[in-house]
C-alpha cells in the first residue's frame, strides 16, 4: 500500500468519526438512547472484530489490558450518552464540542505524567479551547457568567458526561503510549463496550428490541460503520500514511463534525457557535504546536527568515 493511499484512508477516518454525532443522535431519538447506543456498538464490535480479529493475549500486558479497556469503555459510554441524552439537535452538537477538548487535555496529561515538557503554548491553547466552549454556551446573548450557567443548567448531565469523556480519553492516550508496547487490542475494547451496554439494558429492564424499518436499519449500519471502520481506517493511516498530515487534519474534526451533524439532524447553528468551534480548534492546534515545536521550529525559520 502506498503512503498516499494510506494517508487518504486515514483521512477518511476523520470524516467517519465526524459523522458520529449526527448519526448517534438520530438513532437515539428514534429508538431511545439506551437501545440505540447498544445496537450501534454491538455492530461496531462485529466490524472491528472482523477487521482486527481477536488479539493474542499472551503478547499484551495484563495491567495495560485491564486499565486501557476500562478507560476505553468508560470514555465511549460518556461520549455516546452525552450525545444521546441531549435535549435538542443543536445541544447534541454543542455537547460534542465539549468532548473535543480532549486534544488539549491530552497534551496537559502528557505534561503531568512527564511525557512532554511544559511550555507556555500549552496553557495558551487550553485557555483558547475553553474560551471557545464558554463562548458557545453564552449563545447569541451578550456574554455573562449567568448566561453560560443557565445554558449548562438546562442539561448538566450531557455536558458533564462530555467533559468527563474528554478527560478520560486524555488519560487513555497517556496509558496507551506508556504501556501498550505497540499492541492494539481494539477488538477487546469494543467487545467490552458492547457487553457493558447489554448488561446495563438487562439490569435496568430495558431489554426490549425495537422495530427497525429500512431507514432506521440503514442509519444503524452507517453509525456502526462510522465508529468501527473509523478506528480501522485510522489505524491504517497512522501505520502506513503521513502521520503529520493526519494529526493536523484531526484537529479540524470539531468543524467537520458540526457541519455533518447539521445536515443529518436538519438544524441550523448560530454564528456564535461557529466562532466558538473555531476557537476550540485553534486552541487544540496550538497545543499540538507546543508538543511538536522542536521539530516545527526549523520550518518556521525557513519559511519566515528574520533578516
Amino acid at each position: 500500500m502506498s503512503k498516499n493511499l494510506a494517508t487518504l484512508i486515514g483521512l477518511s477516518a476523520i470524516i467517519m468519526w465526524a459523522s458520529m454525532v449526527g448519526l448517534v443522535k438520530y438513532m437515539s431519538a428514534a429508538i431511545g438512547p439506551a437501545m440505540g447506543i447498544t445496537l450501534i456498538y454491538t455492530f461496531s464490535a462485529l466490524i472491528v472484530l472482523a477487521i482486527f480479529r481477536f488479539p493474542n493475549l499472551k503478547l499484551i500486558s495484563k495491567k495495560y489490558l485491564v486499565l486501557a479497556t476500562t478507560l476505553f469503555i468508560v470514555y465511549e459510554l460518556c461520549f455516546s450518552f452525552a450525545i444521546a441524552y441531549s435535549k435538542t439537535s443543536q445541544q447534541a452538537i454543542e455537547v460534542s464540542i465539549v468532548n473535543y477538548l480532549w486534544p488539549s487535555l491530552t497534551i496537559v496529561a502528557f505534561v503531568i505524567f512527564k511525557e512532554l515538557k511544559f511550555n507556555f503554548l500549552i496553557l495558551l491553547g487550553l485557555f483558547i479551547s475553553i474560551s471557545g466552549i464558554i463562548y458557545i454556551q453564552a449563545g447569541n446573548d451578550s456574554f455573562s457568567v449567568q448566561s453560560v450557567l443557565n445554558n449548562l443548567k438546562d442539561n448538566p448531565l450531557s455536558y458533564l458526561l462530555a467533559l468527563s469523556g474528554a478527560i478520560i480519553w486524555a488519560f487513555y492516550c497517556v496509558v496507551t503510549r506508556k504501556m501498550s508496547k505497540g499492541q492494539n487490542p481494539i477488538s477487546i475494547f469494543f467487545i467490552g463496550v458492547a457487553l457493558t451496554l447489554w448488561l446495563k439494558l438487562g439490569l435496568t429492564d430495558q431489554l426490549v428490541m425495537p422495530a427497525l424499518n429500512l431507514s432506521l436499519s440503514l442509519y444503524l449500519l452507517l453509525a456502526a460503520a462510522a465508529v468501527g471502520l473509523g478506528y480501522a481506517a485510522w489505524n491504517i493511516g497512522i501505520i502506513h500514511g503521513n502521520i503529520t498530515i493526519l494529526v493536523v487534519a484531526s484537529y479540524f474534526t470539531p468543524i467537520i463534525s458540526s457541519v455533518l451533524a447539521m445536515f443529518v439532524l436538519d438544524t441550523e447553528l448560530p454564528v456564535t457557535f461557529w466562532q466558538g468551534t473555531m476557537l476550540v480548534t485553534l486552541g487544540s492546534f496550538i497545543c499540538w504546536l507546543s508538543s511538536n515545536w522542536v521539530a516545527i521550529k526549523p520550518f518556521f525559520k525557513k519559511a519566515f527568515p528574520i533578516k
